[in-house]
């Protein structure tokens, strides 16, 4: 492997690492926004929640393309194992 392509796998699981904890991070603020009646100008509560979704869809897609099992099953919420094309052929 290049040092490049090793640079944007560890890259994208930053990547989804940083997606992932945002997602949980927006999904509470619209909770905690809609529990008090707050909206933040300009974004319903339920447009944050649609955006946390799409973060956690970019981390899921992030994490498979970091080849990282441990970021993968973090993003996943289970264990994870990578297989080896050569133990199974």
């Amino acid at each position: 492997m290049t040092d490049n392509s090793a640079n944007q796998k560890k890259a994208r699981g930053e990547l989804a690492q940083h997606a992932f904890e945002t997602a949980g991070r927006v999904q509470l603020l619209a909770e905690h926004m809609e529990i008090v009646g707050w909206r933040i100008d300009g974004y319903s509560t339920d447009q944050l929640k649609e955006l946390a979704n799409l973060l956690r869809g970019t981390a899921i897609r992030a994490a498979l393309a970091s080849d990282d099992a441990t970021i993968v099953s973090m993003v996943m919420g289970k264990p994870m194992k990578k297989l080896d094309p050569d133990e199974n052929g």
